[in-house]
């Protein structure tokens, strides 16, 4: 899911340590605590200063997209916080469900200049830097990235991150981050061009027959079959639930407290804002926000000081 941003941040931290305890994805290492965040559309007084993690989403067609880059970086530095960039290639400023002219226009050297402006900032950042470029393109047809042609989307991914590579960033790790669709493996670009998975996981009660509500952890138990496939640490790179207060706080408590369970799940950021207009989903427009009293109870939740010991940070 895109956010209704230009510019959003996302705090990440670990929830309190007798919750979130993980392990590294290699166990031979030593307990870890994972990295658990946030984002929202509109700042609020839940972004205190104890987040290991901050985020945006970029539309590299945004003639502003530099200046936003590098006042996140610059932001990120000054909070002492790890940034994570989802770069989006739309072909124009707003948002379009589909593009037929995106690969060839990439291929044929259209946006190598935008490319290599992004990879030089990206490389003067003094620290680590999560890239997540072209998320979800297993679900064809939400994105202008997402095609039906796995190898569309491969020879897309690969050709940017080659691009990007010139600069010789050794700061980056790589996120392909899939909804989890059980497509997705087809859209595997190569281990060489992975550091870690991220998938997308939401829950409504108008998404089921019965009007029940799918858990986390049954429907992460349907989809980290990836990370174990491909050997990569799992990020949770989006995470949200539709409903009352109290189906909202039951889940991402239930959520919080059953990630101990999963040594390859490295992170968990919630989604803290509504379904984007431009994308309507089947059952009407979904609000991920969390309510006033969930959203106090999370906060609750936060440790004193942002913890960095996670794997889907260091490599």
């Amino acid at each position: 899911m895109r956010p209704l941003a230009a510019l959003a941040l996302v705090a990440v931290s670990a929830a309190s340590s007798a919750l979130l305890v993980l392990l590294s994805y290699r166990t031979s290492q030593p307990l870890r605590s994972p990295v658990v965040g946030l984002y929202e559309y509109e700042p609020s007084q839940v972004q205190p200063g104890e987040f290991g993690i901050e985020t945006t989403f970029i539309n590299w067609s945004d003639p502003q997209l530099l200046t936003q880059l590098r006042s996140f970086l610059h932001q990120a530095q000054l909070r002492r916080r790890v940034p994570l960039l989802t770069l989006e290639p739309f072909p124009g400023t707003e948002p379009r469900a589909s593009s037929n002219a995106l690969l060839s226009q990439v291929l044929s050297g259209r946006y190598d200049h935008v490319i290599d402006g992004i990879g030089r900032t990206l490389a003067a950042h003094r620290g680590v830097v999560l890239l997540r470029f072209a998320h979800e393109m297993d679900k064809p047809r939400q994105y202008p990235w997402a095609y039906a042609d796995p190898d569309r989307y491969i020879r897309l991914y690969r050709y940017v991150f080659r691009r990007i590579a010139v600069e010789r960033p050794s700061n980056l790790r790589w996120v392909w981050s899939p909804a989890g669709e059980s497509n997705a493996h087809h859209y595997w670009p190569g281990g060489a061009y992975v550091d870690l998975i991220g998938v997308s996981i939401y829950a409504s009660r108008a998404w089921s027959p019965n009007g029940s509500l799918e858990s986390f952890v049954q429907q992460l138990d349907r989809k980290r079959w990836l990370g174990q496939r491909f050997a990569r640490p799992l990020l949770i790179a989006e995470a949200g639930v539709s409903g009352s207060a109290d189906d909202q706080q039951r889940w991402i408590r239930e959520a919080l407290a059953a990630l101990p369970r999963y040594p390859d799940v490295c992170g968990f950021i919630y989604f803290q804002a509504p379904q984007p207009r431009w994308m309507p989903l089947p059952t009407g427009h979904e609000d991920w926000a969390l309510s006033p009293p969930a959203l106090r109870w999370l906060k609750q939740a936060l440790p004193l000081e942002p913890r960095h010991g996670s794997s889907c940070v260091e490599a």
